[in-house]
């Protein structure tokens, strides 16, 4: 029983690498990937802090 692509329910293909295997959907583009999202996002620095930081550097 081939598993259905939860996105659009098409056929999933088993892609394997090495020991790791995942499955991804040749019509939609889905892919059963894991992914670690644990990390704390970054705080973006403000146009006037680059800025106010490059003429200091001056």
């Amino acid at each position: 029983m081939t598993p259905e692509c939860p996105r659009c329910g098409a056929a999933l293909s088993s892609l394997s690498l090495g020991a790791a295997t995942a499955v991804a959907c040749e019509e939609c583009g889905y892919a059963d990937v894991e992914a670690d999202h644990s990390g704390e996002p970054e705080l973006a620095e403000s146009w006037a802090d680059a800025l106010a930081r490059f003429e200091e550097n001056q």
